[in-house]
């Protein structure tokens, strides 16, 4: 028995070592694991301006934040309604949607309306302005320009929006009609002014077209001059 305790001693004591040396290599191995999860980059996507997206959709995109390196710059583009707001009166079609503009100097007043215009565009659907505001702006840069067929269609995108309470939309597109000799369609788009808003500036308007245009019509022309004279504001 005095030879063999020494001998049972030494074999316990590698068994434990053993045990210790495994122990230690599982611990490692759970530790490593651990920290290439929680070192694992989060993935960041990218994301873009959708000039369709709801509000809900906005401000579930705005909750999560993105890298901005990763954010992908996509301009917004107005989309035509399915029918316009405003069309001409059959056979009222203008010679010409093109005119000399303020702008047309094929140089630097012609590139600062071009760029003006990308701006605002880009400012669609990004709450710095209304959508409203923006295509009447943008339809007054194409009329700088001298480009009827573009201020008319962006002065629809704008009345698509509201056509109904303001009448800025309404008087520009009078007065481009005007100018396009379109002259039936120009009166529509006054008489609407007017019904939406019959402030004194429009009001003046409306009259200034009839008497430089249809002096013909007197009873319209004496209704106006009433109107103008019974405002207030």
């Amino acid at each position: 028995m005095g030879y063999t305790l020494p001998y049972m001693k030494k074999e316990y004591a590698m068994y434990a070592a053993m045990a210790l040396v495994f122990a230690a290599l599982v611990v490692g191995i759970w530790w490593t694991q651990k920290s290439k999860t929680s070192d694992a980059p989060t993935e960041t996507v990218a994301t873009s301006t959708d000039s369709t997206s709801s509000p809900q959709a906005a401000t579930s995109s705005a909750s999560t934040p993105t890298s901005p390196s990763l954010v992908v710059a996509q301009k917004p583009t107005p989309s035509p309604a399915a029918k316009p707001a405003f069309s001409l009166v059959p056979g009222d079609e203008p010679i010409s949607w093109y005119f000399v503009g303020t702008y047309n100097d094929g140089g630097e007043f012609e590139a600062r309306a071009t760029s003006e215009i990308q701006r605002m565009k880009g400012l669609l659907n990004s709450g710095t302005f209304t959508n409203y505001e923006l295509y009447v702006s943008i339809a007054n840069q194409y009329e700088l320009l001298g480009d009827g067929k573009q201020e008319y269609t962006y002065l629809n995108y704008a009345l698509a929006i509201d056509s109904t309470k303001t009448g800025l939309a309404w008087h520009n597109m009078g007065k481009l009609l005007e100018k396009l000799g379109a002259y039936k369609s120009a009166r529509v788009a006054y008489d609407r002014m007017i019904q939406v808003q019959s402030t004194t500036q429009y009001l003046r308007a409306r009259l200034e077209f009839l008497q430089a245009h249809m002096p013909e019509d007197t009873d319209a022309i004496k209704k106006a001059e009433a109107d103008l004279s019974a405002s207030t504001w």
